[in-house]
């Protein structure tokens, strides 16, 4: 974290220290009273918006989630259909609570990380051909010692759903076939070449820059390849300058904002791949409209206020 946002942090909790109190304010006490009001007005404005966001996309079924090739997100979407009424919306506020302090300029305090982290793991929603990334089952089909992918799951005791690929992402598991990544790494910058006329950066270490335009704001897409088993296939980050707003979160993605991913995609497969990127750039472009979207006074640049 920079010292920017720890400072911010400091400030609002010495604020909220001295409005609970019935001493006098100091003239600097009663500067962070203001501060600490008008933060609170601010991510109160931003929960609304985030509100309002999660409720439009889960209303509609989640169709652009269904097509994220996350397997986070497709845990996600398994276990948020598995709740109740009530549960579904104990979760989603600890979801939106998270995700809202990426545009008031605040760290997430502790407690807002535990609540988040302990209602994200989601333990009955792992392995199988569902909740494993495709480069980790294309290894586990090759080995020998399991007899495939089947004889693997059987040791494992995986059961259920588990068994099945996501179908809204893959609807043969004949399929579960990953694309290597110099061919995925082709095809987004053709993608956004193409959408965006991004200019790409080789950053290193596989990592690779895109910056262009979107509907007039600046945009810098970050992707990191990676084509360890372990590791996700391509995992964005997007930034956005324009009309006075900058934001540039980190892991600031669509997943990010509605708080069930982080942009991390490892169910891409040769069959998947055009369409998800298609999906991917739809998801930049979204991302790119945020500062017609926020409330006032979020994520403005300096030379703004």
């Amino acid at each position: 974290m920079s010292s920017a946002p720890n400072r911010e942090a400091e400030r609002f909790d010495r604020g909220q220290s001295v409005a609970a109190t019935r001493e006098t304010p100091t003239n600097r006490q009663l500067i962070e009273i203001d501060e600490v009001m008008e933060l609170t007005a601010k991510k109160a404005a931003v929960v609304h918006w985030l509100n309002g966001e999660f409720a439009a996309e889960q209303q509609a079924g989640f169709p652009t989630l269904r097509r994220v090739p996350d397997t986070q997100v497709i845990r996600f979407l398994d276990h948020f259909e598995s709740l109740d009424q009530a549960g579904q919306l104990a979760l989603k506020d600890i979801l939106i609570e998270w995700s809202s302090f990426a545009f008031v300029d605040v760290p997430p305090p502790n407690p807002s990380w535990k609540q988040f982290s302990e209602a994200t793991v989601f333990p009955d929603r792992r392995g199988g051909r569902r909740y494993t990334g495709v480069q980790l089952l294309a290894a586990l089909s090759k080995d020998a010692s399991h007899q495939g992918l089947d004889g693997y799951f059987q040791t494992m005791g995986t059961k259920g759903i588990a068994l099945e690929p996501s179908p809204d992402l893959v609807a043969d598991p004949a399929d579960l076939v990953p694309i290597a990544i110099p061919s995925l790494r082709r095809k987004v910058q053709a993608a956004f070449s193409k959408r965006f006329e991004a200019k790409a950066t080789d950053l290193g270490s596989e990592i690779w820059s895109y910056a262009g335009k979107s509907e007039g704001c600046q945009i810098i897409v970050e992707i990191r390849y990676s084509g360890k088993i372990s590791s996700p296939q391509l995992a964005y980050q997007v930034q956005v300058r324009s009309k006075g707003r900058q934001i540039v979160s980190p892991n600031l993605c669509f997943e990010s904002i509605l708080g069930v991913g982080f942009g991390r995609w490892d169910y891409l497969t040769k069959e998947n791949t055009d369409r998800s990127l298609e999906l991917l750039c739809d998801l930049v472009a979204w991302v790119a409209r945020l500062p017609d979207h926020l409330p006032k006074g979020c994520c403005e640049m300096p030379n703004s206020l």
